[in-house]
Formats: C-alpha cells, structure tokens, sequence
C-alpha cells in the first residue's frame, strides 16, 4: 500500500519536479503521472554542420560516408532528454491519431508537449489531476488562452 493511497492523506500541494535539459525543460508530477516538455523556439536552433568531415565524424566507418548527417542542437537535445525521461519511466502521450499531444504554448510561444508515466498512486482522482495540471500550467509558463482542453 503506498502512503498516498487514501486520497484523504493527499498532501494539498503538488510537487513539481523540474528536469533541465540543454534547450528543453520537462515539468513533472510523479504522484500522478502527468508532466509536460516545454520546447525551445525553433528559430533559435542551431543546424548541424554539413561537409564531408562531418559526415566522415558521423560515421561508424569510413566506407559509410554520405550515409549519415548530424542532428541540429535542438533535435539532439530533444532526442537525449526524451531518452533520459523514458528511463525514468515517462513518455509523451499520443492523441487518438498517434500525435503527440499539445497541452498549449508557453506565454512567449514556445509549445507545450504531454508526457505521462506511472502514477505513484493506481489511480489518481480527478480533483489531484486537476491540482496537478494546474500547478504544471503554472510551472511551465502556459498561457492559459493557448491550452488544447480550454478550447
């Protein structure tokens, strides 16, 4: 039985947890399995560089040259923090046509990306879902006018 079991002993806060990357941030409620990550600006990226020495650098062996190119700093960063975030036991929630699901933007346009994982209760009410997106709303900067369910 875990000590969060009887909704009663339900701490009347959330805690957020807060994961920086180099260009993502993710905000995350453990206790019931909701969480988002907030992007970068796409016009802030950086492009990975291009030439043969770069490609030979990608590449596993010599003989795969041209095969292989190298990632922009965001698309590498989004990769690796979604890595690390699946270890933790958290991936991105899929609407019903298998797209990731916007929760909104931020107040200055960045978007906002669901994530779930396992809740630490077995099932969270709607009341602490609700306290939970709130306070992810809240930690993430969303703009309140931008969010997917407010429309």
């Amino acid at each position: 039985m875990n000590q969060f079991d009887d909704e009663a002993s339900w701490p009347g806060y959330v805690d957020v947890t807060i994961v920086e990357f180099a260009a993502h941030t993710a905000y995350l409620d453990p206790l019931t399995g909701t969480g988002y990550l907030v992007t970068p600006r796409p016009e802030n990226d950086i492009a990975a560089p291009e030439g043969p020495f770069v490609e030979v650098a990608w590449s596993e062996r010599l003989t795969d040259y041209g095969r292989v190119g190298g990632l922009s700093l965001y698309t590498a960063d989004r990769l690796r923090a979604v890595r690390i975030l699946e270890q933790e036991g958290w991936t991105y929630l899929h609407d019903e046509c298998g797209q990731v699901e916007e929760a909104g933007r931020t107040t200055d346009g960045r978007r906002v990306l669901c994530l779930y994982g396992s809740p630490m209760v077995e099932e969270p009410t709607l009341d602490a879902l609700s306290r939970a997106l709130i306070a992810l709303d809240i930690a993430a900067d969303i703009d309140v006018q931008s969010r997917n369910w407010a429309n």
